[in-house]
């Protein structure tokens, strides 16, 4: 197995420093999965410097100092809150924005659907589903949004609902585990 030397850890520290981390817990924590990560890819071949960059190219999406700034967002938030994976999340809007047009098809083929003359429900009925369409639609495009375009909320991202912010997506492109 390939081991680091003290200067190269030594040097990974300042890289890491350098690329803005100031927190010490998360550096102590950035460190020891870049080293074992390093460690990992020497074992496969490759220079230290290469199998460095190429680590650090995949723990973030456009510079490392994301990674602080969404762990002191995680530990200022407070009260509830639901971490959903990306799939899990469209599930549920679109789940919640279909419901009434299940209720409003299932009622019209039960015969349960209020008499013309009931206007109030019927209104409420018409409004609620033209109420639903436009929200629909642009899930469906924010959904369908290929990554090449670089959609909102990305294919392996998580999705906080709840917690101080109404929504908030997390990007997780690589992980460093």
């Amino acid at each position: 197995m390939a081991t680091l030397t003290d200067e190269q850890v030594d040097f990974i520290a300042r890289v890491i420093r350098h690329h803005g981390i100031r927190l010490q817990d998360l550096q102590d924590n950035l460190l020891d999965h870049i080293c074992i990560l390093v460690e990992q890819g020497l074992q496969q071949g490759g220079s230290f410097e290469e199998v460095l960059a190429r680590v650090f190219r995949s723990c973030y999406r456009k510079e490392l100092y994301e990674l602080e700034e969404e762990a002191l967002f995680l530990s200022s938030v407070k009260g509830p809150r639901l971490v959903l994976s990306r799939g899990k999340f469209f599930r549920l809007v679109f789940g919640v924005l279909l419901a009434p047009y299940v209720l409003y098809f299932l009622l019209a083929l039960l015969h349960w659907l209020p008499a013309a003359y009931d206007v109030v429900p019927m209104v409420i009925f018409r409004w609620t589903l033209v109420g639903c369409l436009w929200p629909l639609l642009c899930l469906a495009v924010i959904y369908f949004t290929p990554e090449r375009l670089d959609p909102l909320i990305p294919r392996h991202s998580k999705v906080m609902l709840g917690g101080g912010s109404l929504i908030r997506v997390f990007r997780f492109e690589a992980s460093l585990v």
